[in-house]
């Protein structure tokens, strides 16, 4: 997690030292949230957006405008909704991936809620492991081979596989449209296209989940890290260790978010 400055030399110093976490298992959103997902949610819940601009996009790309709180209420939502089905679905279950997913919602070990910046991070550059592989130290077949990657692809900026400045689009970008983009594991959208919420509060590393910084109730002051970059970054923004915090009650049009089902934190009520 984090840069080594010898090895990136875009690093910035809050990015700094590089260090390793270790993560439980988690469950991370392929794209960020969409338009569409978005109006189903504020149409059923009656949720009072403060910037009705969030449901005027194309319903295929990322929802903007929006506030961590109205990520957060988004992810409150989406975790009842998924509670609410999660013991039928287990019964329907095949795979052991896919009977941990809706167990762990039944059992209350897991909640859907925004990602941390760990969480995030890891999604973005794929852990020591390689996705197909259970990781093992003696067997480099399960390593993954830059475990420290500067953007989910590789150490070099590449405008077609992701969209940000350098690419030419100028705004958001249907969610699928850049799969040469992709994380190790899978997850798509991490550089570009739009700056994500996390959970976390903006403070130094190393990396410490339990100094307060997962905290969901947290002052208002203290900010929140947004990960990933927009359409309007340039590509020394949308480096996979790339960290940028705002209040949580901005919004702007390049501001979006993904989920994750977590063991981390709870998502409230």
């Amino acid at each position: 997690m984090g840069s080594d400055p010898q090895k990136d030399s875009l690093a910035f110093d809050d990015e700094q030292p590089q260090h390793r976490r270790s993560l439980p298992t988690y469950y991370i959103a392929r794209y960020p949230v969409t338009v569409a997902q978005f109006r189903a949610f504020v149409e059923e819940s009656g949720y009072k957006l403060r910037n009705p601009d969030s449901l005027e996009g194309i319903d295929n790309h990322p929802v903007v405008w929006v506030t961590w709180y109205d990520a957060l209420a988004y992810a409150r939502w989406l975790d009842r909704r998924l509670k609410a089905i999660a013991a039928e679905r287990l019964r329907q279950s095949g795979s052991e991936v896919e009977r941990d997913f809706w167990e762990g919602l039944v059992e209350g070990r897991y909640s859907v809620t925004l990602p941390s910046e760990a969480e995030w991070e890891k999604a973005a550059r794929g852990g020591l492991q390689i996705s197909v592989h259970r990781y093992n130290p003696a067997d480099p077949s399960t390593l993954n081979p830059q475990p420290d990657r500067v953007y989910p692809w590789g150490n070099d900026p590449d405008p077609s596989r992701a969209n940000y400045d350098e690419t030419g689009i100028g705004t958001t970008s249907a969610v699928g449209c850049f799969p040469g983009g992709a994380s190790p594991y899978g997850v798509e959208e991490m550089s570009g296209n739009v700056w994500e919420w996390t959970r976390s509060v903006g403070k130094e590393y190393p990396y410490n989940p339990t100094d307060g910084r997962e905290n969901l109730d947290a002052p208002r002051d203290a900010g929140r890290v947004l990960r990933g970059g927009s359409f309007l970054d340039y590509h020394w923004d949308v480096r996979c260790s790339l960290r940028f915090r705002d209040s949580p009650d901005f919004w702007r049009r390049y501001y979006g978010f993904r989920v994750v089902v977590s063991p981390f934190a709870t998502a409230g009520k």
